[in-house]
C-alpha cells in the first residue's frame, strides 16, 4: 500500500514539480494551493505526511499544525519555506512540526526526512498497540514439531489469515507471536483483541475508532485498533464470542482490507494480517445461530489446532525445566532441578488449565522452594480431590458425547503409556494391560500414532 503525501503551497511549479517527483518514488500524492482545501484533503485523504509552506498568501502555515493534528494527530508535518530561521523552525517544532526544511531544497534529501517521520511514525504507532512480548514455543512433541513447520510456512505467507483453535492455557496467543515474530511484518505492530472483554456498544468504535462528534463524548477523532495496527498483525482472541452485528462488519473488512470509522465517511484502507482464535467448536456455534458461516471460511483459510497438554506429555518436563530457569531468575533462586518423583507427578497430572496452568504451579513451587531441588506440593484437582489422568465433565450442565469422551480418555492413556515407555510399544501395551496387537489396532483406529 503507498504511503500519503500531502502538499500544501501557493507557488504552482512547488505542486507540480513536488506531485511528480514523489509520485515516481511511490508515493500516493496530492496537491493543494490553499490551507482551505489543504485541510479539506486531510480530512478525505488521510495522508500520512504533509509537507506545508510557512507562507501562504496572508495565512502562516504554522498557525495551522494544531489544527491538522486535530484531524489526525499521527500525520508528519513537515514545514517548507524560502524564508526560513532558526527562530520559525523552533516555533514550527513546539507547535508539532516533524522538521523544518529551507527552499530550494534537493529532492533526495527531502526524500529522507520524509522516510525518517515514516519510520518514527511506524515505531509510534507500535508503542500506541497492545504490542505482545516475542515468547518461544517450547515443546518437544510430534504435535509441537508440526505446529513450528506450520508457523514457518505463515511466517513466509504473511498475507495468509489464520484460525488457531484449543483449549484455554494451551498457548494460542505465543503462536501468534511466534508468526508475527518470524514474519516479514515483524517491525510493524502486534494488536490483541479480546473480543469476550470489550462490551458490544464499545467493540465496533475499539475495532474501527470514530471522528469527532460521532456520539455523545467523542470529542476528538480515535484511531481504532484495525488503523493502529497497520503493517503489523490484529489477533481476535475469542472470536467465538464476538456478537452477530460485529460479525458482519468484521466479514467485509476482510473482504475489502478496508472500513470506516464510526460517524465517518472515508473508506479507510489498511495492511494487516488477521489472526482468530478460539477454545470453542465454531462448527457447533454455526449450528446454533450464534457464528456466521461465511465468516468461519473466511476466518478458516489456514488453520492450527494446538492438542491439550495432557495429550502432549513430553512437552511437560521440557516446559517444566523452562518455566523453573525462568522462574529462578525472576526470584533469584538457584533450583538446581525437578525431583523425578514429583516431574512424573506432573506427568500424569490432567492439566485442565494447560501450559497457564503448569507455569503457575511452577510460580508457586519455585517461590515457596527452599532447597536446590524442587520437590512441591501434591498437585491435586479443582475439586481438591488427587491428580488424575483425565477427568469427567459436568452432566449437570448439560449432555454429552459419551463415545467421543471415551474415545478422548483412551486416547490421553495411550499417549502417556508411549511416552512413559520411550515409545516402545511392547512396554507400552504392558503398562496398559492390553496385547501389543490390540494397542497396535487401536492407535490405528484412534489415530494417535506417536
Amino acid at each position: 500500500m503507498k504511503e500519503r503525501v500531502l502538499v500544501i503551497d501557493d507557488e504552482s511549479l512547488i505542486r507540480i514539480s513536488l506531485e511528480a517527483g514523489l509520485s515516481d518514488l511511490g508515493y500516493e500524492v496530492k496537491t493543494a494551493e490553499t490551507i482551505a482545501a489543504g485541510l479539506g484533503l486531510v480530512e478525505r485523504m488521510r495522508p500520512n505526511v504533509v509537507l506545508l509552506d510557512n507562507r501562504l498568501g496572508s495565512d502562516v502555515g504554522t498557525d495551522y499544525i494544531e489544527a491538522i493534528h486535530r484531524l489526525d494527530e499521527d500525520i508528519r508535518i513537515i514545514m517548507v519555506t524560502a524564508y526560513g530561521t532558526v527562530a520559525q523552525a523552533v516555533e514550527a517544532i513546539r507547535r508539532g512540526a516533524y522538521d523544518f526544511v529551507q527552499k530550494p531544497f534537493d529532492l533526495d534529501e527531502l526524500h529522507l526526512t520524509i522516510r525518517r517521520s515514516l519510520d518514527e511514525l511506524k515505531k509510534d504507532r507500535s508503542l500506541k498497540a497492545v504490542k505482545g512480548k516475542q515468547r518461544e514455543l517450547i515443546g518437544v512433541s510430534p504435535a509441537t514439531e508440526t505446529i513450528r513447520s506450520q508457523i514457518g510456512l505463515l511466517a513466509k505467507n504473511d498475507n495468509v489469515d489464520l484460525l488457531i483453535r484449543g483449549e484455554t492455557g494451551t498457548g494460542k496467543e505465543v503462536v501468534v507471536n511466534s508468526i508475527h515474530y518470524s514474519s516479514a511484518r515483524q517491525a510493524g505492530p502486534m494488536v490483541k483483541i479480546n473480543c469476550s472483554a470489550i462490551p458490544e456498544s464499545l467493540l465496533e468504535a475499539e475495532l474501527f475508532g470514530y471522528e469527532k462528534g460521532a456520539f455523545t463524548g467523542a470529542l476528538k477523532t480515535k484511531k481504532g485498533l484495525f488503523e493502529l495496527a497497520d503493517g503489523g498483525t490484529v489477533f481476535l482472541d475469542e472470536i467465538g464470542e464476538m456478537p452477530l452485528a460485529m460479525q458482519a462488519k468484521l466479514l467485509t473488512f476482510l473482504e475489502d482490507r478496508c472500513f470506516k470509522r464510526v460517524g465517518g465517511l472515508a473508506d479507510i484502507p489498511v495492511d494487516v494480517r488477521v489472526v482468530a482464535a478460539t477454545n470453542r467448536r465454531l462448527e457447533d456455534e454455526i449450528v446454533k445461530g450464534t457464528f456466521r458461516e461465511d465468516l468461519f471460511y473466511r476466518l478458516n483459510v489456514m488453520q492450527i489446532f494446538i492438542p491439550p497438554l495432557r495429550e502432549r506429555v513430553e512437552d511437560i518436563p521440557v516446559l517444566a525445566e523452562y518455566y523453573l530457569r525462568h522462574f529462578n531468575r525472576k526470584f533469584s533462586k538457584e533450583i538446581a532441578s525437578i525431583d523425578p518423583a514429583y516431574l512424573e507427578e506432573m506427568r500424569r497430572y490432567y492439566w485442565k488449565g494447560n501450559v497457564r496452568e503448569l507455569r503457575n504451579v511452577l510460580e508457586r513451587e519455585v517461590l515457596f522452594c527452599e532447597g536446590t531441588r524442587l520437590r512441591g506440593a501434591p498437585l491435586e484437582s479443582p475439586g481438591g480431590g488427587p491428580a488424575v489422568i483425565g477427568g469427567l465433565k459436568d452432566l449437570a450442565k448439560g449432555p454429552i458425547d459419551l463415545e467421543a469422551e471415551t474415545a478422548a480418555f483412551q486416547r490421553a492413556y495411550i499417549r502417556r503409556a508411549l511416552a512413559l515407555s520411550g515409545g516402545n510399544s511392547t512396554a507400552a501395551a504392558e503398562l496398559l494391560g492390553i496385547s501389543r496387537f490390540t494397542l497396535k489396532r487401536r492407535l490405528e483406529d484412534e489415530s494417535v500414532q506417536n
